[in-house]
């Protein structure tokens, strides 16, 4: 039962990479829609194939003497330890490596958008090996392995994080969503604008398809049930049920309510775009807290979340800062709010930090809890210095490798194939090529002499 729960929950999480592409080409210009959509197919076939070498092995460590910065046993490195030829265990080391996959892949693909219409396949590649191999996989260890030092499920952290209770990231807002979102971030600032973006008709830059917007958001929205009820990981444990079942709940309610507010920051009431990324940015903010907070508390966290992303994404569009599909603002920001609405939020009765088996639990002789519910604070704390770590982590390497990139000529495509379009000019042509033949004849069309209105009779010379 448990095994067959978590190889369904993975599979709606993997699902997440089609909404990810549709949402991704329907958001960027007509002439890219090829580019992005290959990236999005090799970030599940590249991610995969490195997330067996090496991110599975530095994510999770295996037995005694473990770190806490980083897996060091050699038995989840290409799966050599795995042995499902004696014991009971029914296959769930198999689809505990299928569900982390399905998460590796999701952080990297949010850095894609970040990047689209001008990133090259050798500088997509170098990322995508870098946070899949190394920089995703190491805050993974430090918040869901028993080791990690950010761990709620370590009773004895190393040095001083023995003062503070263990992070509650239950879904990942920020082992995931921030660490792409702050990738995401490095990404557009490094690559620069995309040519013509601040200095012109913005609506130029417009997405090329709302229909495939919508139906990306609504694919992410139907995910987000393996991402976030999935990660109690079973399902026969008591206890396990319920808090699948009630993440459920409040991950409905905090993508609905999120909603509300997306006026705010001079959108357009009705503007479909930023709505979609609204109803994101509530979904995001919940992923941490989705098993730890009551339901009207969800409802809260969502709107509070679509205002952060409005704020986010007006921020970085005054900073010139070009996100085509606003992922710093969706997952990066919404991120770091998610993980520190779990200090505020979060109840006792639903907490698991810190550990049972720690000295700060045996001192306070129960868990800890959100300041709202009485909480002593120290969650509040390990729920900000923790996103700090993950900012400094994965936006010091992500710098560096964008960096070193740009320096090296590779990171970048030339000007003369970013205004053909990278689809004209490396993958064979438009996505949509009767568009292409149509707009062409048009153009042959207005260049030759214009015909006589006699010629097309008395309707034709009105049209």
């Amino acid at each position: 039962m448990d095994t067959f729960y978590l190889l369904f929950a993975a599979s709606l999480v993997f699902l997440m990479q089609a909404g990810f592409a549709l949402l991704a080409a329907g958001s960027i210009r007509m002439k890219s829609v090829k580019n992005i959509l290959l990236k999005s197919v090799m970030d599940a076939c590249a991610g995969g194939i490195i997330w067996y070498l090496f991110g599975f092995g530095v994510a999770f460590h295996q037995g005694e003497g473990g770190n806490g910065f980083i897996g060091t046993s050699g038995f989840n490195y290409a799966l050599s330890g795995v042995d499902d030829t004696s014991g009971a265990s029914y296959g769930a080391e198999w689809a505990f490596f299928f569900f982390q996959y399905a998460f590796a892949a999701a952080a990297a693909t949010i850095t894609s958008g970040a990047v689209a219409e001008r990133c090259t396949l050798t500088g997509y590649l170098a990322y995508v090996m870098l946070i899949v191999g190394l920089l995703y996989p190491v805050v993974v260890h430090w918040v869901w392995d028993p080791n990690g030092f950010l761990s709620a499920f370590n009773p004895e952290p190393p040095g001083p994080f023995k003062k503070l209770p263990g992070m509650i990231d239950f879904a990942g807002s920020g082992v995931v969503h921030l660490t792409g979102g702050v990738c995401a971030f490095m990404g557009a600032l490094t690559i620069r604008p995309r040519l013509g973006r601040f200095v012109g008709d913005e609506t130029l830059f417009a997405g090329q398809s709302s229909s495939l917007q919508v139906l990306g958001t609504f694919l992410l929205w139907f995910g987000w049930y393996g991402f976030n009820p999935g990660s109690t990981l079973a399902i026969t444990p008591a206890g396990y049920a319920r808090d699948a079942a009630r993440a459920a709940v409040t991950t409905t309610l905090a993508a609905a309510s999120a909603r509300l507010p997306s006026q705010l920051g001079g959108v357009p009431m009705w503007d479909l775009a930023a709505t979609c990324n609204s109803l994101l940015g509530g979904l995001v903010s919940i992923t941490a807290g989705c098993s730890t907070v009551d339901v009207w508390a969800s409802i809260v966290i969502g709107l509070v979340g679509a205002i952060v992303y409005h704020v986010a994404s007006c921020t970085m569009r005054k900073l010139k800062i070009d996100d085509p599909l606003d992922a710093f603002a969706v997952h990066g920001a919404c991120g770091l709010w998610g993980c520190i609405a779990v200090g505020l939020f979060c109840t006792e009765e639903y907490s698991y930090s810190p550990h049972a088996d720690s000295t700060l639990y045996a001192k306070r002789g129960k868990v800890d809890c959100g300041i709202f519910y009485g909480g002593s604070g120290l969650l509040l704390a390990t729920q900000i210095v923790g996103p700090i770590f993950i900012i400094l982590w994965a936006g010091g390497l992500s710098l560096a490798l964008f960096g070193s990139l740009r320096a090296l000529g590779l990171l970048r495509i030339s000007v003369e194939v970013e205004q053909k379009g990278l689809d004209s000019s490396k993958h064979g042509g438009s996505a949509y090529p009767n568009v292409d033949a149509a707009l062409k004849s048009l153009e042959e069309w207005s260049s030759s002499a214009p015909p006589s209105p006699e010629r097309f009779g008395k309707v034709g010379s009105k049209v």
